[in-house]
């Protein structure tokens, strides 16, 4: 049965292996590239997958192109405070060559998110060029439309840590790393930087030293 949101755009969903046919759907899919399962791939057509790109388990990858069915969910009385253009989108993302992606990696894009070449994601990476609008009082968050998308660049040969959120409008320089768990908010970021999180630090002590 076709979902919704595969009326209006190509979705590749599955725990085996991508097949030629859905290798063939992308806008380019490399030599010795591969996309291990199980994955969620929205418009693999706006999709470029570098030559030697690796990309583990669990990834989430979405160019968002027409959601526009989501207006359909929104209450009547409500629906004229939107309109459904505000839902469509040409979000595009590229892989540049020899990229490594770590376990359960999610991209949301509306407009243009680039990973240079050479560059290493640990697990559980955010990557968005955009975020849910959330401007009206009364209509859920989820029936709003996406903002329009910041362009992300990140540079090439950069390393980005396990748990990190690259958000809209953020472009790092080369053998850029960015450490733990941090957010990187829009901005533009030299080359050799390192981003992070303050440390981890004692706030208190629950119990004295004869607990």
């Amino acid at each position: 049965m076709t979902t919704p949101i595969e009326q209006q755009n190509i979705l590749i969903e599955g725990t085996g292996l991508l097949t030629i046919e859905d290798k063939a759907r992308f806008a380019y899919f490399g030599v010795n590239a591969k996309i291990l399962p199980p994955y969620r791939i929205l418009n693999p057509q706006n999709i470029f997958i570098g030559d030697r790109v690796a990309i583990r388990e669990g990834a989430h990858i979405n160019a968002f192109k027409d959601l526009s069915f989501i207006h359909d969910y929104i209450e009547p009385r409500y629906k004229a405070d939107f309109k459904r253009e505000e839902y469509v989108y040409d979000g595009r993302i590229r892989f540049e060559h020899t990229c490594q992606i770590g376990r359960f990696v999610f991209m949301s894009c509306t407009n243009s998110i680039t990973i240079e070449d050479h560059v290493v994601f640990s697990e559980r990476i955010f990557v968005g060029d955009n975020n849910h609008g959330f401007a009206h009082p009364h209509v859920p968050i989820m029936q709003q439309p996406n903002k329009r998308g910041e362009p992300v660049v990140i540079g090439r040969g950069s390393w980005i840590g396990v748990g990190a959120a690259i958000l809209a409008g953020v472009r790092l320089g080369q053998n850029t790393v960015v450490g733990a768990n941090a957010v990187v908010k829009s901005g533009d970021y030299p080359s050799h930087a390192v981003i992070a999180q303050p440390a981890g630090e004692v706030l208190y002590r629950r119990h004295g030293d004869d607990a």
